[in-house]
């Protein structure tokens, strides 16, 4: 039996369906500017969220000084949360606006792409990633677009969220109760967004991600030999407040004589490559590396 929303649920879920409007018709530009100005509060405050930041970025530029740390992590803190601010109202601008926002590169990698078969796009916590799933109907194929996500606690709004999606041309699957769906979606040729930059706890696999140890998930790849389908990474990367350019790069195949170990590994270059080429760009406000103590 499904839970009831609680009053608290309602409301909040009431108070967003009430914003979107006026939200839809700000400025993306001012949205992210606003996010700008709380980053740089949070920055200056709140000290153990920067000194995760810090400890992320110490891992994947050991050579930077401290001084060049620090204005790193501002930039951080900058984008990061432009970049959240901007979410409230890409989420639910036109289609139309969208066009405007977005810039999509290297589109052949996906024209490219066996029509029989699904594809894997690897995605990253990075710029705006939540406008990804705005993007399905500026792409040229004819390929179905979904995506592995955490639903929200808030049923309403979950539920919410996933209509609006679908009115986009993408779907969303739970990453448990959905996986079932997701694999059907994927055998069918769908092409399945799955965000892995993250620490994957004890589900994921321990391996060295800039010479550091972290938990990776596996899912990309045991999908991807599963199905016999490539990986496509996928780049959102900020190039004006309340832009970005959405990035295709070159899909490679995971080969199904190797273990669920050997085959994450190929994920790691990648990984490292965009992480270390955008790095103002990634969410480092989570603890990656599962940092004891601070810097």
């Amino acid at each position: 039996m499904t839970d009831q929303p609680s009053i608290g649920d309602k409301l909040t879920y009431f108070a967003l369906i009430t914003l979107e409007k006026p939200i839809s018709l700000l400025p993306t530009s001012c949205m992210w500017r606003f996010g700008t100005v709380l980053g740089r509060i949070a920055h200056r405050f709140a000290k153990k969220r920067r000194a995760i930041v810090q400890a992320n970025l110490k891992i994947v530029n050991p050579e930077i000084s401290d001084l060049e740390l620090t204005k790193l992590s501002q930039e951080v803190f900058r984008k990061s949360f432009g970049n959240l601010a901007s979410t409230m109202n890409t989420g639910c601008v036109s289609s139309k606006k969208i066009r405007q926002l977005v810039t999509i590169n290297d589109q052949e990698r996906v024209e490219g792409l066996d029509n029989d078969k699904g594809c894997i796009l690897l995605l990253f916590h990075m710029g705006n990633w939540e406008i990804t799933s705005r993007t399905t109907k500026l792409l040229n194929t004819s390929k179905p677009v979904g995506a592995m996500y955490r639903p929200l606690n808030n049923t309403l709004i979950d539920e919410h969220i996933k209509n609006n999606r679908k009115r986009d041309g993408s779907q969303l699957f739970g990453r448990k109760k959905g996986l079932i769906q997701a694999c059907k979606f994927l055998k069918g040729g769908g092409m399945l967004a799955i965000l892995t930059d993250q620490h994957s706890g004890k589900a994921g696999v321990t391996l060295p991600l800039f010479g550091k140890e972290t938990s990776i998930t596996p899912l990309p790849v045991i999908l991807a030999q599963k199905y016999d389908c490539p990986i496509l990474p996928v780049t959102v990367k900020t190039t004006a407040p309340g832009k970005w350019d959405l990035d295709f790069e070159k899909p490679f195949h995971v080969p199904k004589e190797l273990d669920k170990t050997e085959a994450t590994k190929l994920l790691i270059p990648i990984m490292e490559k965009v992480m270390k080429e955008h790095c103002s760009d990634i969410f480092w406000l989570h603890d990656r590396w599962k940092i004891k103590g601070s810097l």
